[in-house]
């Protein structure tokens, strides 16, 4: 216990000092626990020097953290993250384990650290690194409920466990990670999905039938990659194809059903530049939106005609709010593919009928955007006496 305390750190936050009284060590473990949280892990553990009450009391906390930030050598980093779970109480389930530790340790020693977490029961795992995690790093836990992963490259073995054997996993989120032959994300138990900026390499289905909120955001990959389906407990969905989306070959994926799963949510949200192949091909076979009630476009919506914009109201019978955000540049490597896809759109559509149930339009541009004033002429016939509103920015 001395040997782990004694390892020096080097953090940046200013240490308590004492006013003579000890009124803290007469509290309950759990208040004492959550006060140590608010130190960095070296400190917390350096705890257990101030008087017997207080030697194994670090042992117990219900959380792990080990952060590169907190030392100025990486040998001292991976001699602590050793000892801290080695020497910790086994009997104690983790409520969370933070691991941060970019450049600064091993493969091999993440994953070990991360299956010790898993061990001891841990329920929200949060790892920051660049580290390869695979098979070697994962395996199945009847506790673990959030997962939240930055800059990892992840395989797919590493996601058959989270897929088959997380019965209570919720909550998964992958921020700039890159996703290596993962092929599948399809938990039964997954509400929250949050992809952020990852390379996608290959193709990606999302087939979670309880899933209620899914995010992608910027994914790198070939257009037509990701494929939705069976999400028949949707409720809100985003996505938002940025042009490095695009900076991949074209064509080399057949399968365009991005919109296919988005299509059971409630409320829906599409951004990209103009024009965008996975979503226009997406509209063409995807089902009805059968749901929707409140739906953001950005500005491919408006590309060859509005048919983009036109397919989606014709296919949202409930549709109530409206909501179209011109703010994204057009991009000139969007435009130039543009005359690409006009002969697969198939006929033009002249409107897509009134709809009834449209209450709310508003549409958001740059002050004198011309296109404003086309939106609400196309618009005007669908939604009736409904007033369009235009907000600048």
């Amino acid at each position: 216990m001395s040997e782990l305390a004694s390892i020096p750190c080097t953090s940046k936050r200013a240490r308590g000092t004492s006013d003579g009284v000890d009124r803290l060590s007469s509290l309950p473990d759990e208040l004492l626990h959550c006060v140590m949280s608010f130190l960095p892990m070296p400190e917390a553990v350096r705890t257990s020097l101030l008087s017997p009450r207080w030697r194994n009391l670090w042992a117990s906390a219900p959380y792990i953290r080990i952060d590169h930030q907190d030392f100025m050598d990486d040998d001292k980093l991976e001699k602590f993250g050793d000892r801290l779970l080695r020497m910790r109480d086994g009997t104690t389930s983790l409520d969370k384990a933070w691991i941060s530790v970019h450049h600064a340790v091993d493969t091999t020693m993440c994953c070990d650290w991360i299956r010790h977490a898993i061990m001891h029961k841990v329920r929200l795992l949060h790892v920051s690194a660049s580290a390869l995690l695979d098979s070697t790093a994962m395996f199945p836990s009847q506790h673990l409920k959030t997962v939240r992963l930055q800059y990892n490259l992840l395989r797919h073995g590493f996601f058959r466990p989270l897929n088959c054997d997380c019965p209570v996993l919720e909550h998964l989120e992958l921020e700039h990670c890159g996703l290596w032959d993962l092929k599948e994300i399809s938990s039964r138990s997954l509400k929250v999905l949050r992809i952020i900026g990852c390379h996608i390499f290959g193709g990606l289905v999302i087939c979670a039938s309880n899933l209620t909120h899914v995010s992608i955001v910027d994914p790198m990959c070939d257009p037509g990659a990701i494929v939705t389906r069976d999400l028949s407990s949707l409720v809100t969905a985003s996505v938002s194809l940025t042009s490095r989306f695009h900076y991949y070959k074209r064509n080399t994926i057949a399968d365009h059903r991005l919109l296919d799963g988005l299509s059971h949510a409630t409320t829906l949200e599409l951004h990209a530049p103009l024009p965008e192949v996975s979503f226009e091909r997406s509209l063409r076979t995807c089902p009805m939106f059968s749901n929707l009630t409140s739906l953001v476009l950005g500005e491919w919506c408006i590309a060859a005609d509005f048919y983009p914009l036109l397919r989606i109201l014709q296919r949202s019978c409930k549709l109530k709010e409206l909501k179209l955000k011109l703010t994204m540049e057009e991009f000139s490597t969007c435009k130039d593919s543009e005359s690409a896809l006009s002969s697969t759109r198939g006929a033009p559509l002249s409107g897509s009928g009134r709809h009834p149930c449209i209450e709310r339009v508003k549409i958001y541009c740059h002050e004198d955007d011309p296109r404003a004033s086309s939106l609400v002429q196309v618009l005007q016939p669908v939604v009736g006496d409904v007033k369009i509103s235009i907000e600048h920015h």
